[in-house]
């Protein structure tokens, strides 16, 4: 190794071949695993690409990346190309100038303002799909949160219906391509057998369905010339500063895929994780279900939803204990260094959000649900970092919290969950997701 840097303690031998192995499939058992040895810092070396990597979970480190020195770090190649070539040019995958004029144009559309217009789209469809249960339902609620958040991602982008098959059918390119694209990060290696067999070309192809089925809802919003008020017409009506011209149909149907993607994703994941952590903290939903009474009348507008509560609170812990975002990738414009470390340009960093949120040096009870410590008045400044930090802080997180309220609300109000797992098996890829949410729903209403 380079003596000009040092690195954080590395991971080598044995232990390196079970986790370059055993994490295509395991991420987060070996990425804990690893930092229980070495500590908050760590650093591999891949053996067939020679990269360098530094994985932390030291929240004095990710303040470090995500803010003071950001603009030394892109979004790594992880992102920026393998994941581009499926998602397309959007604010999930951009870097630099591109990715900047992209936020400034797009933020507007989710200001607090903006979302708490919508609240009437997500009511609707969230009280549609609730009227489906009877007094007693087995159910999967991953897969209920999947549809439901999906659609009222599409009644608030394109204030439609967009019909089952196609929820289908775009949830399984979604999961489909994940799963190409997880084994393409972790395994390099592996990605000249998947070009050999083809499966890179039919992931493109996938997302090449996916595009054209927005491209299609496009045209019929131009065909159409309403005026709906929704995040489409927010996205067609916006020009750019410097050359007041609007953005292409390429780049519009991309942003649209991405904030598809984005905005039901982890979302539904989110409130499958939440769901399962309420129905075994008992406390937690008398709590919940007796502030619900007490916001009377109020309980659904966006003032109440977005207003410092029990039930954000109850968000916020779910999201601590199972963040969807379980990891942050950057890469090194340049040299850099930090405390007693350095590395080179060109080294892969990896903030292990998972592990930062249940850091014991930062947590009391670190693996216990227990919405009430974000009461405290420090909580703004607890390492938790769900949605990111810094220039590249989520631009949906307003819109998540408060669809997330709502819909913890509207069910809490009328239903009670009782899971029939004692656990929750998680799958990460892309994002963090549960493998299954199984039990029973029951009506508490006469």
């Amino acid at each position: 190794m380079n003596s000009k840097f040092n690195y954080p303690p590395e991971i080598r031998g044995k232990r390196k071949l079970y986790s370059l192995f055993k994490g295509l499939n395991h991420p987060l058992e070996v990425i804990s695993g690893n930092h229980q040895s070495l500590g908050d810092n760590y650093h591999i070396k891949a053996s067939f690409t020679n990269k360098n990597f530094i994985f932390s979970q030291d929240k004095e480190f990710v303040e470090y990346i995500l803010k003071q020195n950001h603009k030394n770090y892109y979004k790594s190649e992880i992102q920026s190309i393998t994941l581009r070539k499926y998602l397309g040019n959007g604010l999930l995958t951009n870097n630099g100038k591109d990715w900047l004029q992209q936020r400034r144009l797009i933020q507007p559309g989710f200001s607090k303002v903006k979302i708490a217009n919508l609240v009437s789209i997500m009511e609707e469809e969230i009280d549609t799909s609730l009227e489906l249960f009877k007094t007693e339902s087995d159910i999967d609620l991953y897969h209920f949160f999947h549809a439901l958040a999906f659609n009222i991602v599409a009644k608030t982008l394109f204030s439609s219906d967009v019909d089952e098959n196609t929820v289908v059918q775009l949830s399984k390119i979604i999961t489909e391509i994940q799963e190409v694209f997880t084994k393409e990060v972790r395994l390099p290696f592996y990605t000249s057998i998947l070009n050999t067999f083809g499966v890179i070309d039919k992931n493109i192809e996938k997302s090449k369905t996916a595009k054209a089925i927005i491209q299609r809802i496009l045209d019929k919003r131009r065909t159409s010339k309403e005026e709906k008020n929704d995040l489409l017409d927010m996205l067609i009506q916006t020009r750019y500063e410097d050359t007041q011209l609007p953005m292409s149909d390429e780049q519009l149907v991309d942003e649209m895929l991405i904030l598809f993607i984005a905005g039901h994703e982890t979302t539904a994941n989110a409130l499958s994780f939440i769901f399962f952590e309420i129905s075994q903290n008992p406390k937690a939903e008398e709590k919940l279900k007796k502030e619900i009474e007490n916001e009377g009348e109020m309980v659904f507008t966006s003032e109440s939803l977005m207003k410092k509560s029990f039930t954000v609170n109850v968000i916020k812990e779910g999201m601590r204990l199972h963040s969807p975002a379980w990891a942050i990738d950057r890469e090194a414009l340049e040299d850099d260094r930090f405390k007693e470390y350095s590395w080179p340009k060109g080294t892969l960093v990896i903030l292990y959000i998972s592990g930062l949120h249940r850091n014991p040096k930062y947590w009391e009870h670190p693996d216990s649900f227990i919405p009430e410590r974000f009461d405290d008045e420090n909580a703004k400044n607890f390492a938790y970092y769900p949605f990111g930090a810094g220039p590249r802080l989520c631009i949906g997180e307003h819109f998540a919290i408060m669809e997330m309220a709502l819909i913890i609300r509207k069910f809490y109000q009328k239903f009670t969950f009782i899971s029939d797992q004692k656990e929750v098996k998680e799958k990460a890829l892309v994002t963090l997701r549960p493998i299954s949410l199984k039990g029973k729903i029951i009506s508490i209403l006469p």
